[in-house]
C-alpha cells in the first residue's frame, strides 16, 4: 500500500521524489524493514520513530504497518457455576443480589420460576448470571457458598492473552496506515488520488471500529468475572459426606426411604383433600346412572314376567306347607 502511495504521490506532485521504501523478510524473526530512502515530505523525527519501531521487534509491512504490540499483562476470563439448595428461598436471593452489589458488581439477568399456579409441589427455581470484579471473585464465592447448600462448583479459566495482544497490535498497524494516509491526503492533487486515499481511510476506520470493539469486549470479560448461580427451593437439604462409611451409608439412606415415604403420604392426603369435591361429584353421577339402569331394566316385560313367576311359585310353595284343615 505504501508503494502504491507513492506512485500516486508521485504523479500527482508532478514527480517530487523517486525514492521508495524498501521491504525485505528476515527468517529468524519474522520482517526487518529498511529505510534506505524515506518518502519526501517525512521529517526527521518520523523517519527516527519507524526505525526506532523496526528494531523493538515490530514488523513493517507494505499493507497493515506494525504487528507485534506487547502486552504487559496476561488476560484471563474467569467463569464460575454454583448449584445451591435452600429453604429460605427468598433471603437467599436478597443476601446474593446485596453482596454483588457491596462487591461493586451487577446482575446480568435473572429468572425464577415455580410460582406457577400449576406448580403442584410448591418449590421455586432461581437462576442469575452475575458479574463480579476479577479482584473480588474469591471473595464473593466464598461468602455466597455460605449462605446456602452448595451441590455442584465449576471453575474455568479462559486465557487470551495472545488475542488480546493481537487485536492490539492490529489496532496500532491501522493507527500508522491511517496517519501515513492523511499525510499523503495533504500532498494530493489529482482528484483520483483523493478518492482512492478516501476510500482506504473508510476501509481503515472500520476495521478500527470492529477491532476496537473487541477490545471492549476483552476489557469486560477480563475485568467482570462471570458467575451463574442455579438455586432449587427444598424442603430438605442434600447431606453430603465424603466417606460415610458402612453404618453412615446405612443411616443415610433409611433416612432418605422414611422421608420419602413420609412425602408419599403427604402428598397423597393433599390429593385426597383437594380432590374431594371432584370425587363427591363422580359418586352422585354413579349412583345417578345405576338409579337409572335399575328403572330401565326391571320395566321391560321380559323381566316383570319373571318376577310375576317368580311371586307365584313362592306363594304356591307357601300354601302347600299349610296343614290341612279337619272337616
Amino acid at each position: 500500500m505504501a508503494a502504491v502511495m507513492a506512485v500516486l504521490l508521485a504523479a500527482g506532485c508532478g514527480g517530487a521524489g523517486d525514492s521508495t521504501s524498501a521491504v525485505s523478510q528476515s527468517s529468524g524473526n519474522g520482517a526487518a524493514y529498511d529505510t534506505a530512502a524515506p518518502e519526501e515530505g517525512w521529517t526527521e523525527e518520523e523517519v527516527a520513530e519507524s526505525t526506532e519501531l523496526a528494531a523493538d521487534g515490530g514488523q513493517i509491512t507494505a499493507s497493515t504497518g506494525i504487528d507485534g504490540v506487547e502486552s504487559s499483562e496476561q488476560k484471563l476470563i474467569k467463569t464460575v457455576s454454583l448449584t445451591m439448595e435452600t429453604r429460605e428461598f427468598d433471603t437467599l436471593l436478597e443476601n446474593i443480589q446485596a453482596k454483588t452489589a457491596e462487591c461493586g458488581g451487577y446482575v446480568e439477568s435473572s429468572e425464577i420460576s415455580g410460582l406457577s399456579y400449576y406448580n403442584t409441589n410448591g418449590y421455586r427455581y432461581a437462576w442469575m448470571t452475575l458479574r463480579i470484579p476479577a479482584g473480588r471473585l474469591d471473595e464473593f464465592i466464598t461468602v455466597v457458598s455460605g449462605l446456602g447448600n452448595v451441590t455442584s462448583k465449576n471453575e474455568s479459566v479462559q486465557d487470551v492473552t495472545l488475542q488480546y495482544v493481537d487485536v492490539e497490535s492490529h489496532i496500532a498497524a491501522l493507527e500508522t496506515e491511517e496517519s501515513r494516509l492523511l499525510e499523503l491526503m495533504e500532498q494530493a492533487e489529482s482528484m483520483e488520488d483523493i478518492i482512492t486515499i478516501e476510500s482506504r481511510l473508510s476501509e481503515i476506520r472500520y476495521e478500527l471500529q470492529s477491532y476496537e470493539s473487541r477490545l471492549r469486549t476483552y476489557d469486560n470479560q477480563v475485568d467482570y468475572s462471570t458467575v451463574t448461580v442455579s438455586i432449587d427451593e427444598v424442603d430438605r437439604e442434600t447431606v453430603i459426606e465424603e466417606d460415610p462409611g458402612f453404618f453412615g451409608e446405612i443411616r443415610m439412606r433409611l433416612s432418605d426411604n422414611f422421608y420419602e415415604i413420609g412425602q408419599g403420604l403427604r402428598n397423597f392426603g393433599v390429593w385426597f383433600i383437594s380432590s374431594l369435591p371432584y370425587l363427591v361429584l363422580i359418586c352422585a353421577v354413579v349412583w345417578i346412572v345405576v338409579r337409572l339402569l335399575q328403572k330401565l331394566i326391571w320395566k321391560k316385560p321380559f323381566f316383570r314376567r319373571k318376577k310375576k313367576e317368580a311371586l307365584e311359585g313362592k306363594a304356591e310353595e307357601k300354601a302347600d306347607d299349610k296343614p290341612e284343615l279337619k272337616s
